[in-house]
């Protein structure tokens, strides 16, 4: 099966958001530069996409110049690209430096892959859009962009519970849930 247009364009926007943790760790930002940076990025998007949701005509145009890019989800709430910035800058605000990078990692790589690998191969349900081939695929990319940062047994038990809180219908954007249970679990699981 092969993704319609649109969805892989987010999905490869959603790839190299992989650029923001990259870049995180080979310019060995401080955690105010990096959130003074990220911050002054995000800053006209999230600006963007709260006034589009305020004035209506503001909102039919947005959504005629990216027609095809949205969901249908996100006409009446905030993209998926503000939930990801902002997810950004507070995993960058809540986790050391090393954290936060593979956390940001796995959202990059791990989300994406679990979503062309799912709609790809299709296979058994587990949740609501979510299949086995795509946690399963999300659990080894997850696993590969962390362990070059943490010992294997933290990677994994990183990556296992970020699949587990991504098949969870959980009310909050998985564009900031997974950070967030990636950054506690390869917190918690490293060992001091």
């Amino acid at each position: 099966m092969r993704l319609p247009f649109f969805e892989s364009a987010r999905k490869l926007i959603h790839f190299l958001g992989g650029l923001i943790p990259v870049i995180y760790l080979l310019l060995n930002l401080t955690k105010p530069q990096a959130l003074l940076i990220l911050g002054c990025l995000a800053l006209p998007f999230i600006l963007a996409d709260v006034m589009r949701l305020r004035w209506p005509a503001l909102n039919r145009w947005f959504l005629r110049l990216f027609q095809g890019a949205m969901r249908p989800e996100e006409e009446r709430r905030l993209t998926g690209s503000t939930y990801y910035l902002v997810a950004c800058w507070f995993t960058i605000l809540a986790f050391e430096q090393t954290v936060a990078a593979a956390a940001l990692l796995v959202l990059a790589c791990a989300d994406t892959a679990a979503s062309v690998v799912g709609q790809a191969m299709g296979g058994y349900r587990l949740t609501k859009g979510k299949t086995l081939s795509g946690t399963g695929a999300f659990v080894v990319t997850a696993f590969l962009v962390t362990l070059p940062l943490f010992p294997a047994p933290t990677a994994f038990a990183g990556a296992i519970i970020a699949a587990v809180t991504e098949c969870l219908p959980l009310p909050l954007d998985d564009n900031i849930t997974i950070p967030l249970a990636a950054g506690i679990s390869l917190t918690f699981f490293h060992p001091m």
